[in-house]
């Protein structure tokens, strides 16, 4: 792949005099900003373990929630607030508060200290993403229910009890995914994903917020503006920006930078030799950035390569969005966008002359470099993991789309046949990913317990039941399940210990409140029947 460079002039220094140095040194500023973010995140943490309740998590994506449902969360009111400062002021929260953006920059450093240089990409396809998931987050739910003729909510507030809405928690952790994925959440959208696509990809490739405060920040009369007296259109401020705007130009054509990637981090300000550059007060971009007159730079695909983007995008999407329960809608986009640019590699490692990836040349004159073996042999490890995926999370969906089926056919008291069918697709389909899968769902073996059960394979649905608990400890729906089974069965010796640890249970917080009395009150009811008449059949807790 031919490398594009940004041509940029050189003025020499006027007199023999070097160039003035830059006066103002906001990068140190803004780094003490970022790890202020983790030091709060972190007192936060440390609040809960010692209060016992805290402020809930500010989550972003509970503005879905509010959309949708109407709950007002502390994440909606924290989006609130940021929506209007970039109204305001522009896009400062990306750069200076935002600790994906952190971990997006700490690899960029760590990648120039290293001379690793990470190209980025332009591409036509990911350039819609990060609206298209806005649109899907935040203006779907309405659309839907307007299709559906359902009223749109009204807003309101929940205590704890609900679950996952309130201001204020017991439970820090409720909403938050597992060590695990949010681990690989930052590796994927911190550090990988700028080695492949570019540093601040993940900010303009991936994120729906992002996109949000691109389009507030047209209006914001707060940007980055040029003394046309100092400026010589040296174009070191360019050559500085990591969210690859070309400032010089901008404030040479606008008198201002008006692209609305620019996330106000006043590297630009810092580095300009004549100190040309400031923040301040002028008139908002709105469309200007849009017009004809703007110098394009050329996209790096072709549309054959485009189209292919496309299509690995929206299949990778699909696989890895919820796959073993587990993926994030964030991490699968970002994750897409990684695996859509690698497919067009490995067709130019096939049919170009010269392919390149960031440092390394993988072919050269048709022949493929010892670098392309190396990246043609990860290549297919990659595919193959991918393809594997595709298949098990094919199974996930229909092994539950087959119970959703099997259940909705109970409740309505169908033919007995139809409801077998239905619940022999799902065991055969959950039965395939616990076999093949690389990990199961956390709440796969309930969903085999209940695919057994369904069809009278009462062995087997004891066996999942049995699994689902020394997965989840706490997981009392299923033990009093398998105690109901096991009663049923004449084995009351075996479930009476079952049920008297759930009559034992507490709940670790508030939100938990309501279902830890269900199930004591289900586990004592239970105790109470086989007391009084031994072998006797207690109904399940769900009946």
């Amino acid at each position: 792949m031919s490398q594009r460079t940004i041509s940029l002039p050189q003025l020499p220094a006027s007199d023999g005099e070097a160039p003035a140095r830059p006066r103002r040194h906001y990068g140190r500023w803004r780094a003490a900003s970022l790890i202020a973010v983790h030091v709060l995140i972190a007192l936060h943490i440390a609040h809960w373990c010692y209060a016992g309740t805290t402020l809930a998590p500010l989550e972003l994506n509970e503005v879905m929630h509010t959309l949708e449902l109407g709950i007002v969360t502390a994440g909606f009111v924290l989006m609130s607030l940021i929506v209007v400062s970039v109204a305001v002021f522009g896009r400062f929260f990306c750069s200076w508060g935002c600790h994906i953006l952190a971990l997006q920059d700490l690899c960029g450093w760590i990648f120039r200290k290293a001379r690793i240089r990470a190209k980025p990409v332009r591409s036509r396809v990911l350039r819609f993403v990060a609206p298209a998931a806005m649109l899907y987050m935040f203006v779907w739910p309405h659309v839907r229910k307007l299709i559906e003729g359902q009223p749109l909510p009204a807003l309101h507030l929940r205590d704890d009890a609900g679950g996952w809405a309130s201001f204020v928690t017991d439970d820090f952790w409720r909403n938050l995914p597992g060590l695990g994925v949010t681990g690989l959440t930052f590796l994927v959208c911190g550090f990988l994903i700028v080695y492949v696509l570019g540093t601040r990809s993940f900010c303009q490739y991936v994120c729906p917020y992002g996109a949000i405060f691109g389009i507030m920040d047209r209006v914001a009369p707060g940007r980055i503006r040029v003394d046309p007296d100092k400026c010589t259109s040296c174009g070191v401020c360019t050559g500085v920006c990591d969210s690859h705007i070309r400032v010089h130009e901008e404030v040479a054509l606008h008198g201002r930078v008006v692209d609305s990637a620019c996330l106000k981090d006043l590297d630009c300000v810092s580095a300009c030799p004549e100190n040309a550059l400031s923040y301040g007060w002028t008139r908002p971009s709105l469309l200007t950035s849009f017009r004809p007159a703007r110098r394009r730079i050329p996209y790096d695909f072709t549309l054959a390569e485009d189209m292919l983007m496309a299509a690995v995008f929206i299949g990778t999407l699909v696989t890895f969005r919820g796959l073993y329960g587990l993926g994030p809608f964030l991490l699968s986009l970002a994750a897409a966008g990684i695996l859509s640019y690698l497919a067009v590699l490995c067709t130019r490692l096939v049919w170009s002359e010269h392919v390149r990836f960031n440092r390394f040349q993988l072919k050269r004159k048709r022949n493929v470099t010892p670098a392309g073996r190396g990246f043609a042999l990860i290549a297919v490890m990659i595919w193959v993991f991918v393809i594997h995926s595709a298949l098990i999370r094919s199974h996930e969906v229909r092994g539950r789309r087959a119970l959703s089926q099997a259940t909705l056919a109970y409740q309505r008291g169908a033919d007995p046949a139809v409801l077998r069918h239905a619940a022999g697709d799902a065991r055969m389909h959950l039965a395939f990913c616990a076999r093949w899968g690389l990990l199961t769902a956390p709440d796969h073996a309930v969903c085999m317990a209940s695919a057994c059960w369904t069809l009278g394979d009462v062995s087997g649905a004891e066996r999942s039941w049995r699994r689902a608990i020394e997965r989840n400890p706490d997981d009392h729906r299923s033990r009093l399940d398998l105690a109901s089974s096991l009663a049923q069965r004449g084995r009351g010796d075996r479930a009476v210990p079952l049920l008297q640890t759930v009559a034992q249970a507490r709940e670790r917080s508030r939100t938990d409140a309501a279902r830890y009395a269900h199930y004591r009150a289900s586990a004592t009811r239970m105790l109470a029947a086989l007391s009084e008449t031994p072998g006797s059949a207690p109904a399940a807790a769900g009946e």
